[in-house]
């Protein structure tokens, strides 16, 4: 076999088992048993099983519409386009399980064993993405577009239902709702910005507008 296509699949059979039993659960004799393959000719291509795990990452972060992701993403927030925006991000997140389900569990594997070179690879990935859609609410909030909370706040509410849906449905495979994946995410995105409640009555509004001494009052009688 080739140099390229050996390299190439040995990643693959790496990434099933570091997604099967995470970094510290794998050895690289497994990996090239898994293979065909022995230790030796790992080696020949990775200098250790640390260099083999990050080029796994590598192979699976680097998406190669990133990039043009992004260019539509930041088009959107230049418009003001809310609901497009927080959609774009639950899909996205809803694209990665359903597409690299693996990528997802090496994910998990490496917070919960807290891999600090895959934690650290991660957050380089991440954390600038996640700044953009924070700097985005923040200026919308700024601009009286959205409620003035935590930033953070509405972002790990929307991606913490997308991940969860995902991890249910993709990890560990619970029945998933019959709904394409866009529109789970436009789902999200109208409960985030619009709540579950059809028609608050106007005396739940009043209610919520009364001074809490008041409220307490009112109780006590």
């Amino acid at each position: 076999m080739p140099a390229s296509e050996r390299q190439n699949q040995l990643l693959e059979v790496a990434m099933s088992a570091f997604s099967r039993r995470g970094f510290k659960g794998t050895t690289t004799k497994e990996i090239a048993a898994a293979a065909g393959v022995t230790e030796a000719v790992i080696f020949q291509h990775f200098p250790s099983k640390e260099a083999l795990y990050s080029a796994v990452l590598d192979l699976h972060l680097d998406a190669g519409d990133e990039a043009k992701w992004i260019e539509e993403i930041e088009k959107l927030m230049e418009d003001n386009e809310d609901e497009a925006v927080f959609r774009s991000f639950a899909s996205r997140i809803l694209r990665s399980y359903r597409l690299d389900p693996e990528l997802e569990r090496v994910i998990l594997f490496a917070a919960l064993e807290g891999h600090e070179q895959g934690m650290a690879r991660l957050q380089k990935q991440f954390a600038p993405i996640f700044e953009r859609f924070m700097g985005y609410v923040a200026r919308r909030q700024r601009e009286g577009g959205l409620i003035d909370c935590n930033p953070h706040a509405i972002m790990v509410g929307l991606g913490g239902a997308a991940h969860q849906y995902g991890l249910i449905t993709q990890i560990f495979r619970a029945p998933a709702a019959n709904v394409p994946d866009e529109e789970m995410a436009q789902l999200f995105t109208r409960i985030l910005l619009h709540g579950v409640q059809a028609n608050p009555s106007r005396q739940d509004a009043d209610e919520e507008r009364k001074p809490a001494g008041k409220s307490k009052r009112k109780a006590k009688k």
